[in-house]
């Protein structure tokens, strides 16, 4: 979604709306970009081949890549496929060509498990979505959004209010992904992480436009 002038005025005007106060319906309805379009903006030109989109929520994103399945352990709506555990799937190996984890890893208890499942399913040189916020900005977030999901479901033990990139660096490299790609969105506030799982010789055809971690000390936040 690329936004004219005045698109970006009037988001900018609306930060304290669709950012604290507002519900994302809300904001659409008064013209702001909801913080869900602007996370999907984000994702979507990195998405390659067949998406399995993990706690899918309302299933959005794949209605909007239209070629794939969202799966969530709560039924938000969007006919998404309730499965008991993220890390327990019922696809094949090497079924998928992108995962992606859209707002969402920080509320999975089990985040390695279920990193490692993502790893299987993906085919080689399969991309691996993550956007994140870090812990801090979680933690006022989750304070003051009245209207988040942890309002409306009991919280599981090991959620947390975000991630740091040093985190999600770490949990990538154990299940398996070599992380290419990091960048930041909405005003640097919010983070958007590309993996790869490397091919059967462990090596990567793929090649970032952007900056590679690898070659580059890893930011805390």
């Amino acid at each position: 979604m690329k936004k004219s002038l005045g698109k970006h005025v009037w988001d900018a005007i609306g930060i304290p709306f669709r950012m604290v106060l507002f519900p994302d319906d809300w904001s659409s309805r008064l013209g702001f970009t909801s913080l869900e379009e602007e996370r999907i903006s984000a994702v979507l030109p990195h998405i390659h081949g067949k998406l399995l989109d993990i706690g899918a929520g309302r299933n959005t994103l794949v209605k909007r890549y239209a070629n794939g399945v969202g799966v969530d352990v709560h039924d938000w709506g969007g006919d998404v496929l309730v499965v008991k555990d993220s890390a327990n799937l019922p696809f094949s190996d090497e079924a998928f060509g992108t995962v992606t984890f859209v707002a969402c890893l920080n509320h999975i208890p089990n985040r390695i498990a279920v990193l490692k499942e993502a790893w299987r399913v993906l085919q080689p040189e399969g991309r691996l979505i993550i956007t994140m916020i870090n812990p801090v900005l979680g933690e006022i977030g989750h304070r003051i959004w009245w209207y988040g999901e942890d309002k409306k479901r009991d919280t599981e033990p090991g959620e947390v209010a975000g991630l740091w990139t040093r985190d999600i660096v770490r949990m990538c490299e154990q299940a398996g992904f070599k992380l290419v790609e990091h960048e930041r969105f909405l005003y640097s506030l919010n983070n958007l992480y590309l993996a790869v799982k490397p091919n059967e010789n462990g090596s990567l055809e793929f090649r970032s436009p952007h900056i590679s971690l690898s070659n580059q000390t890893v930011p805390t936040d």
